[in-house]
């Protein structure tokens, strides 16, 4: 059974495409030689610390790699529901299908560095001792990333059937996503500092300890145990990795069987978005009211809508924390427009999250239902994001004491929320892709997410906000400017956002008013073949990301890339 899983992983990586196995093994080597070089280069007293630390990123890595790309969700457990397997045999197998793979080989040849580690800190008798503790360590190390990496994916899926599993995986995102876009405040002043760290290491510090008794600095410690003669501590420092590594493999092979549940918690009160909208009446008893209505409920209910916004909020307490740690706390103004932001990227493919959901707008096919989808949808986000936005914005100014970029920032975040709001109706409509239906879905990844109409969501809303970016910079940074300033700045900026959220509904709503079936077919039968795409701007749009979908189904799946290609034409 187990051989048969790993021939069926390789069949699907023979398939996937060519030139992403090329980069990520060209891009796993240089990674591993840097963790050579970097243990060669140490000098005595750092090595240590050195070899620790590097061997802490690649934990990270494994951690953080299959999140994000959800790469580990090759061979889904639910793949194999009906087969009459034994579910340990079934865990087991696709545990040990994750070794077969780049990953798992680049990663032994940088776990190996412990072998270069132990040449350098040992000499005579205890050099071959030393040698064989460095390879034994290396190989449970190896085991312990790759099983831990499973386990976190899915306790992470398993977790997104909880509020408790939705926050933590937000706080992941946020972080993630945070550091993405302002990582480089805190990284830049670390690389002056490099060879001082290769020379000395951490210097005693308190992160020094941590990592030591980590389970990355337990194969370091071991080596060097030998190295001095200390055999007994040498051997309880492996047995603990060896330990440490088999229970995270019976935790993988015992989470890595089909879920056959309740897709989520059930709960035990109505949310509270719920308990709002009923209290009274709030919205108009309208098409547009029950879509608005729908989306509030929605972005409450559903766990992977309110993982985006979660994600959001964290990506602006992160960005916020980020700024006060380098010194630059006007930065932390700026934590309510990252929220905002996030409403053309969060929003970018909202039919595709609601699975195939779109039938309903179909079997109706009237232009106003179809107005009224799309500009309740719009509401619904400038709702969602808009006031955690707003509130954090103001949360911030007031603990920074930032207030002479109280306008600049409120302009920007009206700008910002607007535009975002009227792109993201339109890379839905344009950019649709097809996710898991919301009672299938398992992970954080299944909701369908476009890379490709992510980032033109990203740089269509930065380009539509240039306007008020321009009057808000010189607000900001500027002095002497006329008293009429202020006002220009926040009249340009709701027109701004105004605009762009109108124009940009109305195209989003002629769109799928006259490609509805292209578009529901795109999202219940990916890949189907349809008549020929137009020339226009829009209409190329909608081929490249319909490309990038059928991509990264052929790449998920083992389907050959030239079927994309095929179909795209």
């Amino acid at each position: 059974m187990v051989g048969d899983l790993i021939r069926l992983k390789l069949a699907i990586q023979r398939h996937t495409l060519s030139w992403k196995r090329v980069l990520g093994l060209v891009l796993g080597l240089a990674a591993a030689a840097a963790t050579w070089a970097a243990v060669l280069v140490a000098g005595p007293d750092g090595r240590a610390d050195v070899m620790t630390l590097v061997l802490a990123g690649w934990l990270v890595g494994w951690l953080v790699g299959p999140i994000l790309t959800s790469g580990a969700a090759m061979l889904r457990p639910e793949y194999f529901t009906l087969l009459p397997l034994p579910r340990r045999t079934l865990g087991l197998g696709l545990l040990a299908s994750v070794f077969v793979g780049v990953g798992a080989a680049v990663t032994a040849a940088a776990v190996l560095a412990l072998v270069g580690h132990a040449l350098l800190v040992a000499s005579g008798p205890a050099l071959v001792a030393a040698v064989g503790t460095a390879i034994v360590g290396a190989a449970a190390l190896l085991v312990l990333l790759v099983a831990l990496s499973r386990t976190v994916y899915a306790l992470l899926g398993a977790a997104m059937r909880t509020r408790m599993g939705v926050e933590i995986a937000a706080v992941q995102y946020g972080l993630l996503i945070a550091t993405m876009f302002t990582g480089w405040m805190i990284v830049s002043p670390l690389v002056g500092a490099v060879p001082v760290f290769l020379r000395d290491g951490l210097a005693g510090s308190p992160a020094s300890a941590v990592l030591a008794w980590s389970p990355v600095g337990w194969p370091v410690r071991a080596v060097e145990a030998v190295a001095a003669g200390h055999y007994p501590r040498a051997l309880g420092l492996l047995g603990a990795l060896v330990l440490a590594a088999a229970l995270t493999v019976l935790s993988a092979v015992a989470l890595l069987t089909p879920h056959v549940g309740n897709r989520t918690a059930r709960r035990r009160s109505r949310p509270l978005g719920s308990r709002v909208l009923t209290r009274g009446r709030l919205l108009p008893a309208s098409p547009l009211g029950a879509v608005v209505g729908k989306e509030v409920r929605t972005w409450w209910r559903d766990p992977w809508r309110s993982l985006e916004v979660r994600s959001a909020i964290w990506f602006g307490l992160f960005l916020a924390a980020y700024g006060a740690i380098a010194g630059r706390p006007e930065i932390a103004g700026l934590a309510g427009i990252a929220v905002a932001l996030m409403a053309a990227l969060s929003g970018a493919n909202l039919y595709g999250q609601d699975g195939t959901a779109l039938w309903q707008l179909v079997v109706s096919e009237r232009p106003a239902a179809v107005r009224a989808d799309i500009r309740g949808r719009q509401l619904g986000l400038v709702v969602v994001l808009g006031m955690p936005a707003a509130a954090l914005s103001a949360l911030m100014m007031a603990l920074t004491g930032v207030y002479a970029y109280a306008v600049p920032i409120a302009a920007v975040l009206v700008a910002t929320l607007g535009s975002g709001s009227g792109i993201a109706v339109l890379m839905s409509v344009v950019g649709a892709t097809p996710g898991v239906d919301p009672h299938r879905r398992i992970t954080a990844n299944d909701a369908g997410e476009n890379t490709f109409a992510i980032m033109v969501a990203f740089y269509a809303t930065t380009l539509a906000i240039l306007p008020t970016a321009a009057l808000a910079a010189p607000l900001a940074f500027a002095g002497g400017l006329p008293a009429w300033w202020p006002a220009a700045t926040l009249a340009v900026a709701v027109a701004n956002a105004a605009a762009v959220a109108w124009v940009g509904g109305a195209v989003a709503a002629r769109r799928l008013g006259t490609h509805l079936p292209e578009t529901f077919a795109r999202l219940r039968y990916p890949g189907t073949v349809m008549a020929g795409h137009g020339s226009g701007l829009l209409d190329r749009l909608s081929a490249q990301a319909e490309k990038t979908a059928l991509e990264a189904a052929a790449a998920a799946k083992g389907r050959k890339a030239d079927r994309a290609e095929e179909t795209v034409r």
